[in-house]
């Protein structure tokens, strides 16, 4: 049996352990943490950098959703109509809604069955207590995090315990949007500065929210604090965060290439994007940041929540792509999240961190 140590900059990263016959099998993540992937169900590995361990609860009790395998349309509002969650919903129109899962236990169930079909490891956020147990569960697949700079979140002193005993690896989602905030917030810096100091990767969303997010699920949700400029501020004075920004800025795709090039220790993720809205605006998007030469800096996020069919969906989407060579999708799926987290690095003897 060996036992590979994942390192964060504690040296705490998740255990992944190995058999002799896993690897023969073609299961093991060891050769995955190596960066020499071995296909579990003959699919060469992929990292989530975007997954959440959430409830029905949390979205209503679960709706069906749309996504891109099917024609999208989004219908105006007459102001004259009550708002509501519902309403709102049905603005949103495809010929075939997702489904959600039917309870929180088949969410659990189901989310898994898909990281093990497509063998996938994800980073994973949510409270604190239900990271926890879906990593009890399924620890080879789930790295845990936590958002930071919420209401009812951790403190900084909570937070270093924590990361110190690798029950929290990443920080994510960081999303003050949904409060109308911006990163330059004061009540943010501690975070940011124990982000850079313990050198733990930070998953920050700027993008869209729900469809009508400020008359409906979140009143402060701000369009305008999409605006990757906003992280200059941040960046400048923590020169050392290791920064990814969720849904890459959506729409404000130029404004994210601007901060890309000028700030290049920064990396995005695709976000629900890659398949909650019409296939070929997304595809356009991604185009362009490929076009742009960014393409050693994005990476593979579902963004799944209660709709775990939407991972296949996320796949798809990329595997599909027309302008995307295989190698531009490796990195995608796999080798750029490697890059940014660190797995496999040369010379550190299987237990890569920070250098």
């Amino acid at each position: 049996m060996a036992t590979l140590g994942v390192a964060g900059a504690t040296g705490r990263w998740y255990k992944v352990r190995a058999t002799v016959h896993s690897l023969v099998a073609g299961c093991s993540l060891y050769a995955f943490v190596l960066g020499r992937p071995v296909p579990a169900q003959g699919r060469l590995p992929i990292v989530d950098m975007h997954l959440h361990a959430h409830r029905l609860a949390d979205y209503g009790g679960g709706r069906p959703v749309c996504a891109n395998n099917s024609t999208i349309l989004y219908e105006g509002l007459d102001p004259r109509q009550s708002v509501t969650a519902d309403s709102l919903s049905r603005l949103k129109h495809c010929e075939s809604p997702v489904p959600p899962a039917t309870s929180d236990d088949a969410l659990r169930t189901e989310t898994f069955a898909m990281l093990e079909r497509y063998n996938i490891v994800a980073v994973t956020a949510g409270p604190l207590d239900r990271v926890t147990a879906w990593r009890a569960a399924n620890s080879e697949r789930i790295i845990p995090a936590n958002p930071v700079g919420d209401p009812g979140s951790p403190t900084p002193d909570d937070l270093r315990r924590l990361i110190g005993r690798g029950e929290v690896q990443v920080f994510a989602e960081v999303s003050p949007q949904y409060d109308g905030r911006s990163f330059d917030d004061a009540s943010l810096e501690p975070y940011f500065a124990l982000a850079e100091e313990l050198d733990v990767p930070i998953g920050v969303h700027l993008g869209e929210g729900p469809y009508g997010a400020p008359y409906g699920p979140s009143p402060n949700y701000r369009a305008a604090l999409t605006s990757p400029f906003q992280l200059e501020a941040v960046l400048v004075r923590h020169p050392k965060l290791r920064v990814y920004v969720m849904h890459y800025g959506s729409p404000l795709v130029d404004e994210m290439i601007a901060v890309m090039y000028a700030h290049p220790q920064v990396y995005v993720d695709v976000g629900g994007n890659v398949w909650q809205y019409p296939r070929p605006h997304f595809y356009a998007q991604l185009k362009r940041l490929m076009d742009a030469g960014l393409g050693k800096r994005i990476m593979w996020g579902s963004d799944q929540m209660i709709w775990p069919r939407a991972i296949e969906i996320a796949i798809q989407t990329i595997e599909n792509a027309p302008f995307l060579t295989a190698g531009q999708k490796r990195d995608i799926f796999y080798n750029n999240a490697a890059r940014f987290l660190r797995l496999g690095l040369p010379g550190r003897a299987g237990r890569p961190g920070s250098q």
